[in-house]
């Protein structure tokens, strides 16, 4: 009777509280990925010069040369940071979408794994048998 008792509770814990716990553990990885590559600032200054690296302002009437060579530095910097900025973004969603991926899968896993655990043992215990 104790291992019917048992059952019971071991079933009711894996189909609730694990759960819980399952979903806080995979958005724990998801936060972490999100600030591993610190997704919300990256997309915030995805068009802001490579390095923060730029030429000084110059006054375009005292100096109409150095004001274009400055722009075009400047221009460059910034298509830099952006190709730069847009791998990384790229990166960070696919590491999400892996996550994802994974949680999903593993939750699945868990839903079926007494199952499992119970087919395992019967063919285990017939083929120790026969």
């Amino acid at each position: 009777m104790l291992i019917l008792v048992l059952a019971r509770d071991y079933v009711l814990w894996h189909y609730s509280t694990a759960y819980v716990d399952l979903v806080y553990i995979w958005w724990n990885y998801l936060w972490f990925v999100n600030h591993l590559f610190s997704f919300p600032d990256v997309v915030r200054s995805w068009f802001a010069p490579f390095k923060r690296l730029q030429e000084n302002k110059v006054n375009i009437l005292l100096r109409p040369s150095d004001f274009f060579a400055n722009m075009v530095v400047n221009i460059i910097m910034r298509i830099v940071g952006a190709i730069i900025r847009t791998a990384l973004i790229a990166i960070a969603i696919v590491s999400f979408s892996i996550v994802l991926l994974f949680g999903v899968m593993f939750i699945g896993f868990w839903t079926i794994l007494p199952i499992l655990v119970g087919h395992f043992f019967i063919t285990g215990v017939q083929s120790f048998f026969s």
